[in-house]
């Protein structure tokens, strides 16, 4: 007998043994594997939800001036995969899976908005919150895009003299309209018939109708006939009295829509924030600008500035551009880059030459000191180059909208703790105040002319 052989054989039966129980080990590894990685889908699905909203906000124009404001707005995925990397790492850590899932949710959602939030102008962002809103709320199967569409468009696609006759005289027949659309309408995902009896209730209970009508605030009031079964529909029950004060009241829409989102998403959603400078600074890299999109009156200098001083990076560089000043602006760029200074490259919409370099001249550069900064100050151009968009952190400095936020960014902003204890006096905290609130009255009188 060839006991070698033998030998052989067995060891070739032994491995053939252990690495059929490894294979088998694999298998069992893969599945646990995709078990746990689903348990993770949900996050994945309120990602993208997350991610669409922030691209589609590329769309927006002013409503005003037609001009593309929208294009400012320009977010990367890779822009998108920080805020969501940051989100899983800051999220409570708990168990079971179950509830790790909802505090990642939570704050990914939350992340997104503030993120999103800091960049877009005060006219647009209760749009980005109701397009969330409303798209988390279709993903869940409780709306669909026709109950979105009765919201956006209401009654406007009908004709009045192909319709039943509007016989109200307080009624204005845009309204009579939108009753007459929203009795056709079917809402959710099983397709609730909800007002299919408007126009009768009204004819019936012309009184009460007219009251809501002519109230000042109908989102705060009792709906005639209604309010019962809207508070029975605990899903879909805030955006049935939004539709309705929409179509009834559509000067109210806006602030009808704020309710709505705070009522689905949470009081913080709605709440006024400000992104302090140093938030900001804190975020901000080398190689990652920091980009203000102007607005009329609006300076951040002052600001970058003060900054400076307690990081004692005073005095910055600036360069205010226009024409010639491109060779001006890449020479301090060069010293910073060496030094770690901070540069502050101001009007860059008159210099788009010189902004279209910018991606390259950060990302191929070999050498750049970590304390080197660059801030730049722009107004809306839809020239202004997409490379460097999705690459900077983007600002908005506007007067933000209600007593309270305003008094909330002054405060947050220019009222620190230091100016406060400035003055040991019992009356000097309450001087700061009304000088704050009188500043938040004028800022809000500016909508008057």
């Amino acid at each position: 007998d060839d006991t070698e052989l033998i030998e052989v054989l067995a060891n070739t039966k032994a491995k053939a043994k252990e690495v059929e129980q490894k294979l088998a080990d694999s298998d069992e590894k893969k599945i646990e594997i995709n078990e746990k990685r689903e348990q993770y889908r949900p996050v994945a699905t309120r990602g993208s939800v997350m991610y669409f909203c922030m691209t589609d906000m590329t769309m927006v124009s002013n409503p005003i001036t037609a001009q593309p404001s929208g294009w400012m707005y320009n977010c990367s995925l890779n822009q998108f995969l920080h805020e969501f990397d940051v989100s899983v790492q800051r999220s409570e850590k708990v168990q079971p899976t179950s509830k790790r899932v909802d505090k990642i949710i939570d704050k990914l959602t939350y992340q997104v908005y503030r993120y999103m939030n800091r960049g877009i102008f005060e006219r647009d962002k209760l749009m980005f919150k109701l397009m969330m809103t409303m798209r988390i709320m279709s993903m869940a199967s409780q709306l669909t895009a026709g109950d979105v569409g009765t919201f956006l468009k209401a009654g406007s696609a009908l004709d009045l003299k192909a319709e039943r006759p509007n016989s109200y005289r307080w009624m204005p027949d845009k309204v009579w309209l939108n009753v007459i659309q929203l009795s056709r309408s079917h809402f959710g995902s099983e397709g609730l018939h909800f007002f299919r009896e408007l126009p009768d209730f009204i004819a019936r209970n012309e009184a009460a109708w007219r009251k809501f009508f002519d109230e000042n605030e109908p989102e705060n009031v009792h709906i005639p006939d209604y309010e019962e079964r809207v508070l029975m529909e605990r899903s879909i029950g805030p955006f049935l009295r939004l539709v309705l004060v929409r179509s009834f009241r559509e000067d109210r829409t806006g602030i009808s829509s704020a309710m709505f989102v705070e009522t689905q998403m949470g009081a913080k959603f709605t709440e006024p924030v400000t992104d302090s400078i140093e938030s900001i600074f804190e975020e901000s890299l080398a190689r990652k600008p920091v980009l203000y999109l102007l607005s009329a009156g609006s300076d951040p200098t002052s600001t970058i500035d003060d900054l400076a001083k307690k990081k004692k990076k005073f005095p910055t560089d600036k360069v205010s551009m226009g024409e010639g000043q491109e060779i001006i602006a890449w020479d301090k760029m060069k010293a910073g880059f060496l030094a770690g200074t901070w540069l502050v490259l101001q009007n860059c919409h008159l210099g788009i030459g010189f902004m279209e370099q910018q991606e390259d001249i950060l990302t191929k550069t070999g050498e750049i000191d970590d304390d080197f900064r660059l801030w730049i100050t722009c107004e809306i151009t839809p020239r202004f180059p997409i490379g460097l968009l999705q690459l900077a952190i983007k600002v908005t400095l506007e007067p933000p909208q209600g007593l309270k936020a305003g008094l909330s960014r002054t405060y947050t902003t220019i009222v620190g703790q230091e100016l406060l204890d400035k003055i040991d006096h019992e009356k000097w905290r309450s001087l700061v105040f009304v000088q704050c609130f009188m500043h938040s009255i004028v800022q809000e009188r500016r909508k008057f002319g």
